[in-house]
């Protein structure tokens, strides 16, 4: 299924787009919720944030309600902090699909 991000701070906010990001770049499977209220939200954001925890990457200062309630300078700190924790997997990847 694609999916599409026409705005970071409020498309990452329910956690759905954040798991499937992480899940794409790692290949595991990760768990959600499914409603749709405050609480579901914080729960996914932090089913994100715990499973980069376990992948020894640092967050610093970035809490779930941080990225739930859109704050753009946390929500794009931990973008980078993502991107630079993949960008490895992500080049060797391309290394290894170029004709």
């Amino acid at each position: 299924v694609r999916k599409h991000v026409n705005d970071l701070y409020e498309d990452l906010r329910d956690g759905h787009n954040l798991i499937s990001l992480l899940e794409v770049l790692s290949g595991d499977t990760l768990p959600r919720e499914k409603g749709r209220m405050r609480f579901h939200r914080l729960q996914n954001v932090q089913i994100a944030l715990d499973y980069l925890k376990r992948r020894q990457v640092k967050l610093v200062n970035i809490r779930n309600d941080d990225i739930t309630d859109g704050n753009p300078k946390l929500t794009l700190g931990l973008i980078w902090t993502i991107i630079l924790h993949f960008q490895p997997l992500i080049a060797s990847y391309q290394l290894a699909h170029m004709k």
